[in-house]
């Protein structure tokens, strides 16, 4: 068993690394190459360690943002838009929202739902898509989306 000072020192040693982890403002993602660090972009926030992008009212999810982290202001909303290029299962919901249809024009290439939050709290969409070979391209690959949602009071 540790002495009580040895744990003392292992509790500061701990507590120092995660501020200098939440304190990263770089978000690395790996490409075709090396990985690569930017800075992240306006209205993103860093913390724990993890960039949240803010969604400002209005704006648009796709496929393209599956993994990435997001805050929104509860009051404020945001359109999830799935590419017609898949077929996708019903997006789940998990945490303090819904998503509700949205009429597209039959030509937009999407299936698209407006995301309302029921209050603060972190959500979790969740929808896989299967390429649709009558009107995309067969090659493609099956994608697991996913995005998380930190919700915060106005």
């Amino acid at each position: 068993m540790p002495m009580p000072r040895t744990v003392a020192l292992m509790t500061v040693v701990l507590v120092a690394a995660i501020t200098a982890c939440g304190g990263s403002t770089s978000d690395t993602t790996a490409g075709a190459g090396a990985p690569t660090s930017q800075a992240p972009p306006i209205g993103a926030e860093t913390t724990a360690g993890q960039t949240l992008t803010h969604l400002r009212d209005g704006s648009t999810i796709t496929q393209d943002d599956s993994t990435r982290n997001f805050a929104i202001t509860h009051g404020d909303s945001a359109e999830l838009r799935l590419s017609h290029d898949y077929r996708w299962s019903d997006p789940q919901v998990a945490g303090p929202g819904e998503l509700v249809p949205v009429t597209a024009r039959d030509d937009a290439g999407y299936t698209a739902w407006e995301l309302v939050t029921s209050g603060p709290g972190n959500l979790v969409i969740s929808a896989s898509g299967i390429p649709d070979c009558e009107k995309g391209d067969c090659n493609l690959d099956n994608i697991d989306f996913t995005i998380s949602i930190a919700v915060r009071r106005p």
